[in-house]
């Protein structure tokens, strides 16, 4: 009996270590062109070319887009925590990233602004894109819920 008791004591020790430890985070990093005929594109959506550069900075992601030749950065920084990540006339998106595993999850809603109230529009459901990255770390699979579209780029 306490052969049996040391021996599920060592494998406890063996498998827990295993267990505790986080999945790192996949590096997006690098130049990746959109892949048209792979991609499930939204009937209105009438790009017809997208180049994105993502890089690193500090804690922060940042994606560089070319997009039919008009260009545009996004900053996140994956922590879970709400940051406005573009400011409009009518308000501003504020977002949330984070890793679920492997997968960055973006999470955006917008607030609308009235002079000297800020009001967040309820009701509505966050649009939340999910970034993956394949395996053999070649394929980028952007997907986004609303409307549902799923773009695929090729590493340069």
């Amino acid at each position: 009996m306490r052969q049996h008791l040391i021996i599920i004591m060592l494998v406890l020790a063996v498998v827990f270590p295993a267990l505790a430890q986080t999945t790192a985070a996949p590096d997006l990093s690098g130049t990746w062109v959109l892949n048209v005929g792979k991609s499930t594109l939204a009937k209105d959506n009438t790009t017809k070319s997208e180049t994105i550069v993502i890089e690193y900075k500090k804690s922060a992601i940042v994606f560089h887009y070319r997009t039919d030749g008009k260009k545009s950065t996004e900053t996140y920084t994956p922590d879970g925590q709400k940051r406005v990540t573009e400011n409009m006339s009518s308000g501003q998106l504020v977002s949330t990233a984070s890793w679920r595993g492997s997968v960055l999850v973006i999470e955006s809603t917008l607030e609308m602004k009235i002079p000297n109230v800020v009001v967040t529009v309820s009701g509505l459901k966050p649009v939340v894109d999910t970034w993956t990255l394949a395996t053999d770390g070649r394929t980028l699979t952007h997907e986004i819920d609303d409307p549902k579209e799923i773009s695929v780029y090729d590493k340069q």
